[in-house]
């Protein structure tokens, strides 16, 4: 059960995340087009709710920490995915990138937007957007 409310937390930040965003951007070409991409992906297995597709968009080391294994993700997501139904289609308003975080901030409500994070130099989503919007760097 607890996983199916950890996937639950995934898809709904994931999706529509609520906060502040800065009107500053900081991301190269590349980093940009990656993740715009990862949205396109995102939005695509959701759209049809795939959910080999969806776990493969999510950070490798937190689908070992929550599932032990990408197989578990795809058989727990399966059934969260179809019981979401239809969702929103993100479209990326703007990008600002720190490091190993992005910042998206989407068209729509205002404030709606998702950090996603670089793992062996590719960008995903995390499973839980508090953990990486609670930066350790910001001490001091």
């Amino acid at each position: 059960m607890l996983r199916k409310v950890v996937i639950c937390a995934v898809m709904a930040t994931s999706l529509l995340a609520a906060g502040c965003g800065s009107s500053e951007e900081s991301t190269s070409d590349a980093d940009d087009r990656e993740i715009r991409e990862l949205v396109t992906e995102l939005n695509q297995a959701t759209e049809e709710q795939d959910a080999s597709a969806f776990c493969l968009l999510i950070q490798p080391s937190a689908i070992e920490e929550t599932f032990n294994d990408i197989d578990r993700c795809v058989r727990e997501t399966n059934s969260i995915l179809k019981q979401a139904g239809d969702q929103p289609t993100l479209k990326v308003e703007s990008i600002e990138v720190d490091g190993d975080l992005a910042r998206v901030t989407f068209t729509g409500s205002t404030g709606n937007e998702a950090t996603f994070v670089r793992e062996g130099g590719q960008w995903y989503v995390p499973i839980d957007q508090s953990e990486v919007n609670a930066s350790p760097d910001d001490e001091g």
